[in-house]
């Protein structure tokens, strides 16, 4: 979002605005250059001459967390939260999205509340404010925001997208699919919401969206990330169709192309994954966090796509259970202890970071972070798959924690993440076979040395097992949270709970076992795969003929 407002705003004397705007106009110009000493000193002015307004703080937290100091960061970020009232909308769009880099989204919340949707003057933002309720995961308020920006006459392809995207949350489908159909008609070369349409898994029609997605292919405008979801789309449109050649085609251009952008050394992570290691074996657990109890955070780990949130949903069936969506706030709370801001790829500075971590700030303040989100029951859940990188920092920090992790067959796992788009920057290692396969060895002898260290303390679930026997898995899921056995808990479709993770238009249909060898339509595509986890998929098949036996 941009930093400048029209004026710099306060309530100061009429001859005291004009020095004001021109330091701030200079400090936004000083941080778009990256020249932050000088954009900081700037902003020390500012604040000094008018301390009661939000937006040199917001800089000075973004400055902050650009060098890495998540401590400051979270202050200067806090500090522009408690200066909101009476402020702009545009400003206060600024304070909230400054908020979220710091993962303070209780606060980033509220603050939005100083903005009334009802405001005529506040028409203009009202596409912004429903992009942050998403993200924050109120999707009743984001959709509120999103209809009343089209109301007010702000409509074009990329709004109709927006409430598509919200309505594949809230349903009804039909009005998602309208929106989104609505939105190609407005941009036939908007790849965006040409693969937002694919993912409906719609048999009637599908030919000729693949004749529009292939034409808009060849529009002279079309960039990397319209080529991107352009395939993608392609390929689930072919895999609905079951013309797997042609989807492994258009899997393999798409995969192409976000690889092309995205930044990921597979040989960095498995420097990574060493000192990691490395750093968590003897005498970790030696000292751990000393933290109340009163509250159990239930980590639910493993890869994305391998059953996290269909285990989420059953778990949130349960009366005692409250279900929190995927959370950043254990990564952010080391960052917080540490005073260092982590990279979304690790490197091996990874094994210091942990081992200087400290327990007792890390766990108190996970739980008091997460406390407002688990409205206030015993057990609530955490479902971020890569928390799986952090089992041995929980346990030390929360030793009452419960961790499930979510296992499934390697090719299966693997083939999941490939034909899955993330958000840009996101999973990187999932855009080439052999990074793919080479990210799978890493997180599995991850799992096996948190195993090794912390025995009995993580339960392992096999997707296979849980959708082919969901009652017994649940049963043992219970058991091990030391939960009374609830029937039922694994009708998921009686979870009305929105979720808004890569696995919501599944999760509108029963548990089955569809999905199971689904890399086997594409083994020939997937071999390279293979050849590189020959062992572990060995291992994996001969546990689960031992369970079946």
């Amino acid at each position: 979002m941009d930093l400048r407002p029209a004026t710099f705003p306060n309530r100061t004397p009429p001859m005291s605005q004009i020095d004001l705007q021109d330091i701030w106009l200079q400090a936004v110009a000083h941080f778009e250059r990256e020249e932050l000493p000088e954009a900081e000193a700037l902003c020390i002015k500012l604040v000094e001459r008018a301390p009661e307004r939000p937006l040199a703080y917001t800089m000075l937290s973004r400055i902050c967390h650009a060098v890495g100091l998540t401590r400051e960061a979270t202050f200067n970020a806090f500090s522009a939260s408690q200066r909101c009232a009476n402020e702009s909308a545009e400003d206060i769009l600024v304070v909230a999205t400054t908020l979220l880099e710091v993962n303070e989204q209780q606060l980033a919340h509220a603050v939005l509340g100083f903005i009334d949707p009802a405001n005529a003057a506040n028409a203009d933002y009202l596409l912004d404010l429903g992009r942050l309720y998403s993200v924050l995961e109120d999707q009743g308020n984001a959709l509120r925001c999103i209809r009343a920006a089209r109301a007010s006459g702000r409509d074009g392809a990329f709004i109709a997208h927006m409430e598509s995207i919200v309505l594949s949350f809230l349903g009804p489908i039909d009005a998602s699919i309208a929106a989104c159909e609505e939105s190609v008609a407005k941009a036939p070369g908007y790849g965006h919401a040409h693969w937002s349409c694919a993912q409906y898994g719609r048999k009637d029609g599908a030919h000729a969206r693949i004749a529009r997605m292939q034409a808009a292919l060849q529009g002279p405008d079309v960039d990397v990330d319209d080529t991107t979801y352009l395939n993608y789309g392609l390929f689930k449109e072919f895999d609905t169709l079951g013309e797997t050649d042609q989807a492994w085609n258009a899997l393999m251009a798409g995969a192409q192309a976000r690889r092309s952008v995205t930044e990921h050394d597979a040989a960095q992570e498995t420097a990574a994954y060493d000192a990691l290691i490395e750093a968590t074996s003897d005498c970790f657990f030696d000292i751990c966090g000393n933290v109340p109890r009163d509250a159990t955070p239930v980590f639910v780990v493993g890869m994305p796509r391998t059953g996290t949130t269909l285990l989420e949903r059953i778990l949130g069936n349960h009366p005692q259970i409250k279900t929190c969506g995927e959370l950043n706030d254990f990564r952010q709370q080391m960052q917080w202890a540490n005073n260092q801001r982590l990279s979304l790829n690790l490197d091996p500075g990874i094994g210091d970071f942990v081992a200087r971590l400290d327990p007792h700030i890390v766990g108190n303040r996970y739980l008091i972070k997460t406390r407002w989100i688990a409205e206030g029951n015993a057990l609530y859940v955490d479902k971020h798959p890569m928390n799986f990188q952090w089992c041995g920092a929980i346990l030390k920090a929360i030793p009452h924690a419960k961790i499930i992790h979510l296992r499934r067959h390697p090719l299966d796992s693997c083939f999941s993440n490939l034909k899955e788009l993330f958000a840009h920057k996101y999973y990187p290692y999932s855009y080439a076979l052999d990074e793919l396969a080479t990210h799978y060895r890493n997180y599995a002898r991850l799992m096996r040395h948190w195993h090794a260290i912390a025995p009995g303390r993580i339960l392992d679930v096999r997707y296979e097992d849980l959708v082919s026997n969901p009652e017994l898995q649940a049963r043992r899921v219970q058991d091990y949270l030391g939960l009374p056995s609830v029937e039922g808990v694994t009708d998921i479709l009686a979870n009305k709970t929105v979720t808004t993770t890569a696995s919501t238009l599944q999760l509108r249909q029963p548990i089955h076992t569809r999905n199971v060898g689904g890399w086997r339509r594409y083994a020939a595509g997937m071999a390279p795969v293979a050849e590189r986890l020959v062992d572990l998929i060995s291992d994996y098949e001969s546990d689960l003929a031992l369970a079946a036996a």
